[in-house]
């Protein structure tokens, strides 16, 4: 596995990697406009499948990430289409079923797509990456977590999304800049938040720091808040559920502990605010970056909320990226053959998103990661800062 990530995280975490031009790369790059500067001629069209759900709990996201792929064709559109063709944008309801997710696959492989973007739910997704692989269709997952996917193996898919150890990674290097000398890994007992907590306390012993790993499945967080202060622990990370994460910072608070407090991805969620009150300012948390943190989105976001009238979610940052990626691609092929498009996107040329260069480890993970550290300050989630006050 590699570190490269995770040194980025950091890096993003003090909102510092504002690459030059990077805000005149996320708008698309000019491609044949018209003479005199009007509107460019396009002739036919080059279809891209986008697949979200859209009903049931996610329906909202899903729609977000449609609006973010509707948006990129859009500006692709208005600078000269992809190849000299007007770009189409067709929908499925991926919902979040494997059942469901095949269905939207096989829908839009009837639709002749050239590649499809999207993918929110984990196990639609993955059926969905399945289903496209015996031809080959391109499919840049914009919002599915990484990790099954990438143990499916599928030649043609990949995820846009870090990995599980990437995260573990960002932590332990976060941990490294606050200057930690003694951790607790604390866990609910889950499955995927001990295997978290396991990456992060392996990674911590190969650095030579002393840590402690723990799992509660119960309510009393006031004993486990209080073995933690026993043990003079002076950084704790949670991986964990949002809600009771929220109510272990209090519950450290409380019984004294001074010390950095940290959340994983999961605790990215207003209950993490409200289960913790004022006891969470000043938390750290590792997550996946997303417009609200990202000050090279800013000018994307104001595009977005002029054109749709609410402001951008993540997936709509997602896969407004998946499907510039996707097209960007296509004109380095020359044509729409899968086979050629799919060699192109782990080769892409001077090709940014909004966290950065996007490249692909042979795996087809991210080489660089996109998670970021958010602090919470007055009450909402922030960039955080290298600048130390302490």
């Amino acid at each position: 596995m590699r570190r490269r990530g995770a040194v980025r995280s950091v890096a993003l975490g003090a909102a510092a990697l504002l690459v030059s031009g990077l805000l005149g790369a996320c708008s698309g790059s000019d491609e044949g406009g018209g003479e005199g500067g009007g509107a460019p001629k396009l002739r036919g069209e080059i279809t891209f499948g986008v697949l979200a759900p859209l009903s049931g709990d996610l329906a909202e996201r899903g729609q977000d990430l449609v609006d973010g792929a509707q948006l990129a064709a859009a500006e692709l559109n208005d600078q000269g289409g992809v190849l000299g063709r007007q770009v189409k944008v067709v929908v499925e309801d991926g919902g979040c079923t494997a059942a469901t997710g095949e269905q939207a696959a096989t829908g839009l492989a009837a639709k002749k797509v050239v590649g499809m973007v999207g993918g929110l739910c984990e196990d639609a997704a993955v059926a969905a990456a399945k289903t496209v692989a015996a031809a080959g269709t391109p499919f840049l997952v914009s919002s599915a977590p990484a990790d099954r996917l990438i143990e499916a193996g599928v030649p043609s898919v990949f995820p846009m999304e870090a990995t599980v150890y990437q995260e573990a990674l960002a932590a332990v290097h976060w941990m490294g800049y606050r200057s930690a000398q003694q951790v607790a890994v604390l866990d609910d007992g889950s499955p995927a938040a001990q295997r978290l907590s396991g990456l992060v306390v392996d990674r911590i012993k190969a650095d030579g720091l002393p840590v402690s790993r723990r799992s509660t499945a119960g309510p009393d967080l006031a004993k486990l808040a209080g073995a933690v202060t026993a043990a003079k622990a002076d950084f704790v990370y949670w991986t964990g559920a949002a809600q009771p994460g929220g109510r272990l910072v209090s519950a450290l608070r409380q019984a004294g502990y001074t010390g950095n407090f940290m959340a994983s991805s999961e605790s990215d969620s207003p209950e993490f605010l409200q289960a913790a009150g004022g006891a969470a300012e000043d938390a750290f948390l590792t997550t996946a970056a997303g417009p609200k943190l990202l000050p090279t989105a800013a000018d994307w976001a104001a595009r977005f909320k002029d054109r749709y009238r609410r402001d951008p979610g993540r997936d709509a940052m997602q896969a407004y990226d998946a499907l510039r990626a996707l097209a960007q691609a296509v004109r380095q092929a020359g044509d729409t053959a899968p086979s050629r498009v799919v060699d192109n996107i782990p080769r892409l040329e001077d090709f940014t998103t909004f966290t950065g260069v996007l490249r692909f480890a042979a795996d087809h993970s991210m080489t660089y990661d996109n998670y970021v550290i958010a602090q919470v300050q007055g009450g909402t989630f922030t960039l955080a800062s290298k600048l130390r006050t302490d």
